[in-house]
Parts: structure tokens; C-alpha cells; sequence
């Protein structure tokens, strides 16, 4: 079977992870990575287990090094000999980090691991993509809305719907689309200290009053990379709760006060 195959980074656990077994699940091979080389074999082997028919790659990558990225796409050339969908989810998420604190190191390291890592890894990513394919980028809420805290990060994910818009006029020629999902309000093992009350507190503050899931993120994935959406490119579409939507109160104390940001 001429199995598809797809490359998530960052998938050894919650959004990465749901992406990767939603891809598993559909009957595609899957590559993931995680700068934790162990971590990645152990998903590989754990996605292979729960989806047979699934030939399932780890890979050691950090998004911050050119040569891990280009590494991690020549052993999915070297295992798979293609590539029809590439999935941009590992991030440095900047938590702490203002105009106030941050260093020229701060900057590298958010900067190397979101927006630089987003151009090299489709720059290979487009070499496997002989057929053409698609690529989907997991960027966030913070690339549209600023709070405190939390400027590198935003700057990043800015600098990545600039890319996709970039890749998608670039790329349409060769039949290649690309993506950004708008993520927030994810519920990830970030949440796992919240208390009842913190968490009411976080859905009061969203218009639908729940959180979104890994699994859903997953699904705009899958749909983004499947021929449903074969005209869909250069969009940045908010998968975040109503979030984006609305008008939030400023809250100068933002970072003290979502338990979510303690480092």
C-alpha cells in the first residue's frame, strides 16, 4: 500500500500528540519529534502498537538547530521516500519574557525555534513533496492580541502568518498549500495544577465558555491536509475558544495572575 506520510513536530505529547494519532488513525505513516530523542521513539512505538496498520518514525529534533530540522526530513526521506503533509507544532512558548527582561539570547532562542525553525523545516519539507502536499502550521491567538509577558512569543507567531501567507504564493505552483491554525485555550498538561475555580475563571473569560481540546485542533489538521480542503491557502484560521473575537479587559497583572504562566 503506497501509504500517505506526514511529519509533526513537537508530538510526543498534547496538541503534537493528538495530531499525530489523528493521522495515525486516518492510515497515514507518521514521523514525530520531540528534542527528547527517547520520548520520540517511545510515541513511534506507542502509535505503532494502538495503530497497526501505521509505520510510525521518532525522531530526536530541536527546532532551534537547522541541522536537527534538516536531519529529522532526510530520515523521513531515507524511511518513507515522501512526504504529502507537513505539520508545524513544536514551539518555544516565551512565557515571562517582556521589553523589560528579555535578552539577545531570550530572542534567539524564541525566535530560532518559532519563526526560524517554521521557514527551514517547509524549506525541506518542500523537497519531499514531489506530488505536491500541504503544510499546516500551529500558531496561536497571541500572533493577533498582545498581553503581557508574552511579546516574543507573539512576535514569532506573527512572523509565521507572514510565512504561510509567503509559502502559500510561492508553493501554489507546485501544488503545495499552506496553513496556519490560530490555536488558543487549549486544554494541555499546562492545566493539570489548575484549581476548579481557576479554570471557571479561564472559560468566563472565553464567549463559547469551554475550552478547546488537543483532539480538536487534530481534526482542523486533518482536514486542513485532506482534499476537502484543496482550495484552502495563505489562511489563518482561529480555532480558539472566541478568543480572537472579542474585546478582552487589560489586565496588567496577566502573568501573576493566570496560574498558567508560572514557569
Amino acid at each position: 500500500m503506497n501509504m500517505k506520510t506526514t511529519l509533526i513536530t513537537g508530538s510526543v505529547r498534547n496538541t503534537g500528540l493528538a495530531i499525530a494519532r489523528r493521522f495515525a488513525a486516518d492510515g497515514w505513516n507518521v514521523a514525530v519529534t520531540s528534542r527528547d530523542a527517547v520520548a520520540a521513539e517511545e510515541t513511534a512505538r506507542a502509535l505503532e502498537a494502538e495503530f497497526p496498520q501505521c509505520r510510525a518514525l521518532g525522531l530526536g529534533m530541536d527546532p532551534a538547530k537547522v541541522e536537527d530540522i534538516r536531519a529529522a526530513f532526510a530520515a523521513v526521506r531515507e524511511n518513507f521516500g515522501r512526504l504529502d503533509a507537513f505539520v508545524n507544532n513544536a514551539a518555544n512558548l516565551g512565557v515571562g519574557l517582556s521589553v523589560l527582561n528579555a535578552t539577545e539570547s531570550d530572542w534567539n532562542d524564541v525566535m530560532n525555534a518559532n519563526a526560524r525553525a517554521a521557514f527551514f523545516a517547509a524549506q525541506e519539507a518542500v523537497k519531499l513533496m514531489k506530488d505536491g502536499g500541504a503544510m499546516v502550521f500551529i500558531s496561536s491567538c497571541h500572533a493577533k492580541k498582545a498581553v503581557p509577558g508574552r511579546i516574543l512569543y507573539s512576535a514569532s507567531k506573527a512572523a509565521v502568518g507572514a510565512i504561510v501567507r509567503s509559502l502559500a504564493v510561492e508553493l501554489g505552483p507546485l501544488g503545495i498549500r499552506a496553513n496556519a491554525i490560530l490555536a488558543g485555550a487549549i486544554r494541555t498538561d499546562r492545566w493539570n495544577g489548575l484549581t476548579d475555580e481557576d479554570v471557571a475563571a479561564r472559560r468566563a473569560r472565553w464567549p463559547i465558555g469551554r475550552e478547546t481540546t488537543p483532539e480538536q485542533i487534530a481534526a482542523a489538521v486533518a482536514f486542513l491536509c485532506s482534499d476537502a480542503a484543496a482550495t484552502i491557502t495563505g489562511a489563518e484560521i482561529p480555532i480558539d475558544s472566541g478568543i480572537g473575537v472579542c474585546l478582552l479587559a487589560n489586565n496588567p497583572n496577566w502573568m501573576e495572575n493566570d496560574p498558567c504562566n508560572r514557569k
